[in-house]
């Protein structure tokens, strides 16, 4: 029989006393990986001469070719800016109306107002425009508009914004009605809906509506709102924001809880101004921008 070959050891040992001494084998790294291992020190150290590596204090090393992310960035962004000159000239000078009849610069605002809607009016509306009844934030893809749904009205909406307030009408929320005649004002709203079944209560509650609670003056005649409604058969002010009270679309919910809610504790709503010199937000928007995010949320299925 061959002599076995006597396995390399590193000389250490342990527990010997038995007869079974505990060895450390000395188990080298395989070649091709030492040497992939020598070749990233390798790569690092041309990186580190070529490109930016170092922190310092108030800057960081450059490298000899200069390069950066940010630098990459600014040149890429001013070679789509350079290619969306003509495009953003031309839609400058169309009037919104003109736009959605022009196929291609109707697709080119759409995709820049999309973009310029999800950094914007997103966490607001939702992507989409599916909108939020937790925050009160209207739906954008149905046909039920709070002011005006043409392509004009929403851009005019979106530069200078809107500002809406429900009421309160319970005595313990600041108005000067006790909460059986809230409990008929909210049967009322639900019957102008379709819904609910006490008809006495339904019936205290239209004579308050359209009289003492003075619900008619913002939700018109019919109650179905200022931008459908008439008020003494008036067509009625559109910028008054007023929802339509008798489809099944709400704003908040149109439960019971959630309607009675509304009438004793009130609602506030606020649509920020995006014009250039509005008030209240920090990003403004370029008369451009204002344009292309107008015709999209038009084209998102509710326009008029």
């Amino acid at each position: 029989m061959s002599e076995e070959k006597e396995v390399e050891t590193t000389g250490h040992q342990w527990d010997d006393d038995e007869g079974y001494p505990l060895k450390e084998y000395n188990n080298p790294l395989p070649r091709w990986w030492l040497y992939s291992f020598y070749g990233t020190i390798v790569w690092a150290v041309i990186y580190w001469i070529f490109y930016p590596a170092w922190p310092l204090v108030t800057d960081y090393t450059r490298g000899l070719l200069g390069w950066s992310m940010h630098r990459q960035l600014d040149e890429e962004l001013a070679q789509a800016r350079a290619l969306q000159k003509p495009l953003n000239d031309r839609l400058e000078k169309m009037g919104l109306a003109e736009i959605t009849h022009d196929p291609s610069m109707l697709q080119y605002a759409v995709a820049g107002g999309k973009s310029i809607f999800g950094d914007n009016c997103a966490p607001c509306h939702g992507n989409g425009g599916t909108g939020s009844r937790s925050g009160g934030f209207p739906v954008l893809v149905d046909d039920d508009w709070l002011i005006s749904g043409t392509i004009e009205g929403i851009a005019d909406t979106i530069t200078h914004g809107h500002v809406a307030m429900m009421p309160a009408h319970q005595k313990e929320y600041g108005g000067s009605f006790d909460a059986k005649q809230v409990d008929d004002l909210t049967q009322f709203v639900l019957f102008l809906s379709g819904q609910g079944s006490n008809k006495e209560a339904q019936a205290r509650g239209a004579a308050l509506f359209k009289g003492e609670a003075g619900c008619r003056n913002c939700h018109g005649d019919l109650g179905k709102g200022s931008a459908k409604d008439t008020l003494d058969g008036a067509p009625m002010e559109k910028s008054i924001g007023a929802p339509n009270l008798t489809d099944a679309i709400w704003l908040y919910g149109g439960d019971e809880a959630t309607v009675r809610q509304s009438i004793a504790k009130g609602r506030s709503g606020r649509m920020p101004a995006w014009g250039p010199g509005s008030e209240g937000t920090n990003h403004k928007l370029t008369p451009l921008a204002i344009k292309q995010v107008a015709v999209y949320v038009h084209s998102l299925g509710g326009g008029q």
